[in-house]
């Protein structure tokens, strides 16, 4: 069991749905991980691929979704937000 000094609340939010799930997440929770336990949460599912999705913190886009919430300088209570890829904002190319 983690104490308090380990653990951060997090709202995982997605602006396009409405939607909203706050949970209690470990410091050293990698952000593709928090986005993937967002989806199942906010969606009631665990069909959607979290490779469709990319995550925003404080307005920007989380490039390196690998890095954990520590080390984007994450503090309680603050939103992720989970938004899908779509014709207004499309994946990095990687060729």
């Amino acid at each position: 069991m983690t104490s308090d000094r380990d653990s951060i609340t997090v709202r995982l939010v997605m602006p396009d749905r409405w939607l909203e799930h706050v949970a209690e997440l470990p410091f050293d929770t990698p952000v593709v991980v928090a986005k993937a336990d967002g989806l199942r949460a906010l969606l009631h599912r665990d069909t959607d691929d979290p490779a469709d999705f990319y995550v925003e913190y404080a307005e920007r886009q989380v490039v390196d979704e690998s890095r954990t919430l520590a080390e984007i300088g994450f503090q309680a209570r603050e939103i992720l937000a989970i938004r899908a890829y779509d014709l207004g904002h499309y994946r990095r190319f990687e060729g």
